[in-house]
Formats: structure tokens, C-alpha cells, sequence
């Protein structure tokens, strides 16, 4: 038995999910997302869906292609300059797996609404409406979110956008607000913002940029330039003590628009990986 297929409805419903599963992805990995990005990535799963279906997609390399799909997606979403490609990797596992997730809720919550035996006319037959697809999507985006909060170190993320200025140069970027960020100026108390090093680097002049990208100081000492606005902070790392370089800013505020307010951090750049949940840098909790 042959039904019709509306390649227009057959693509938006594809797209919807695809969008569902990229923001639901995002969320789980504490990853900014821009809005714009992440319908391009849906609108081109989307696509894909209609071509698979019109000239076939199965076994083995119908799966590869679904992978290499949910790459592409995340690619187009997620990527970043000076990304490791290992966070990439992590964000299209996250979600293919999410996909995979919320079309099984889907599927289950149909069959238990099919078994109650409910007078509803979409349920009659062997198809769905489309207000019924849009009701179980979001039931079941809301139940893999939930379970995705279930499962994650922290209930609550906390983040702050921040804006620095030095010597007439801006850099904006956004931290995530950890308590575990202990390090602080011991002669003046200033709390320290670890920022990704390939975020905060390339934003400075570059006699700046060399001595931070130094961990001992050398020549750089005799700047009087960098003496004035670097300090040196005591930090233990897994392979002992040393002194981390961080910068002091002209200007520093926290927050965006009529409702940011200066403060008073050093910031210090570092390999941050994974540490930082996708943020550009970490904050003390104060």
C-alpha cells in the first residue's frame, strides 16, 4: 500500500526536529548558541531528509549518512575558530544520541495514547495529524530535556557575559560562573577569570600577547608597559605549583546593555578543554 507524501510538510517536520535536538544538545553541553546557525543546520537536515526520501537512504550507508548528517549540523551550529575538533565530535554525539532519544518518546508516547483508546480523531488510522505530531514533539522535547537535566553534574548554569578593554582594544566573551575558580591576587584580593587562551590572546597588543604567553617572566619584566599591567598568580595545578600571568584590564563589566556593571577581576589565559562546558572562560562564584 502506497500513501502520498508532502515534500513541503515532510521537510518542515524534519527541520522542526532537527532544531529540537540541536537545542536540546546545546543545552545539555552548556554551549552558546546562535539562533541564525542553528535553522541554517535544521533547514539542511531538513533538506537531506527529502532527498533521502526520494532516492533512498538504508542499511549501513544510510547510517553513516545519518552521522555524517548530524556532523555537518552540529558543524554548522557549534563550530568555532580555534575549536577542537574533539568538542565537535562531543556535540555530534550528544546530538544524534538526543535524536535518537526523542524519537523513541515519540514513539512511545503515540503507542500509550493509541492503548487508552481515546476518542480523538487523529488517532484513528495508521496516520498523524499534524497538530498531533507538534504536541508529542514538544512532550517529547520537554521529557528529554528533563531526563538530560537528570543526568548532569549541575541542575543550574550560571553564566555572565563579560567586556574587557586594554589599551583601546575589546574583547567580549562569555563565562561560566564556577565556584571551583578559587584564584585571587593575594596582595590586592582580586578575583581571577580564567579565559581560553586562543580567546584571549589574539584580542591583545602584541607585546602583551608575548608575555602571556610566557608562564615564567623573563624579558618582560623590564616592560614597564607589562609590569604595570600584568600580575603573577599563585596557582596549584595537577603537576604542582607555579605562577599563572594575568592580565589587568582598563575597564571590565559584567552583564550586557543598560544592565552591565563594572567590576574588578584579572584575567588569565589558560587551556580551558572541556572545563569550562563550552563557555569562553570561568568566573569565580561570588
Amino acid at each position: 500500500m502506497q500513501g502520498e507524501v508532502y515534500a513541503d510538510l515532510y521537510f518542515l517536520v524534519n527541520m522542526g526536529m532537527n532544531l529540537l535536538s540541536l537545542m536540546l544538545a546545546a543545552r545539555l553541553l552548556h554551549r552558546p548558541v546562535k539562533r541564525w546557525r542553528a535553522i541554517l543546520a535544521a533547514a539542511s537536515g531538513g533538506l537531506y531528509a527529502v532527498l533521502a526520501l526520494l532516492f533512498g537512504s538504508h542499511g549501513v550507508l544510510g547510517f553513516l549518512a545519518d552521522v555524517a548528517l548530524a556532523f555537518v549540523m552540529c558543524a554548522i551550529t557549534f563550530a568555532e575558530r580555534g575549536g577542537r575538533f574533539s568538542r565537535l565530535i562531543k556535540c555530534t554525539a550528544v546530538q544524534f544520541l538526543t535524536s535518537i532519544l526523542l524519537g523513541g518518546v515519540m514513539t512511545a508516547l503515540y503507542s500509550l495514547l493509541n492503548r487508552l483508546n481515546l476518542p480523538l480523531e487523529a488517532l484513528q488510522g495508521d496516520g498523524i495529524s499534524v497538530w498531533l505530531f507538534v504536541l508529542l514533539s514538544a512532550a517529547a522535547g520537554l521529557a528529554t530535556a528533563r531526563g538530560g537535566k537528570f543526568l548532569r553534574r549541575s541542575d543550574v548554569t550560571k553564566s555572565v557575559c563579560v567586556c574587557a578593554k586594554t589599551e583601546g582594544r575589546v574583547l567580549k566573551f562569555t563565562a561560566l560562573v564556577d565556584s571551583g575558580n578559587l584564584l585571587c591576587d593575594p596582595i590586592s584580593g582580586r578575583g581571577v577569570i580564567v579565559v581560553d587562551r586562543k580567546k584571549l590572546l589574539p584580542a591583545l597588543p602584541v607585546a602583551l600577547r608575548d608575555a602571556l604567553a610566557k608562564d615564567t617572566p623573563t624579558e618582560w619584566m623590564r616592560d614597564a608597559r607589562c609590569a604595570r599591567m600584568i600580575r603573577l598568580i599563585p596557582a596549584k595545578t595537577a603537576t604542582g605549583e607555579r605562577l599563572l600571568p594575568a592580565l589587568s584590564p582598563d575597564e571590565l563589566l559584567l552583564g550586557e546593555g543598560a544592565g552591565a556593571s563594572p567590576a574588578d577581576y584579572l584575567l588569565a589565559p589558560a587551556d580551558l578543554g572541556d572545563a569550562a562546558c563550552g563557555f569562553d572562560a570561568i568566573i569565580p562564584l561570588e
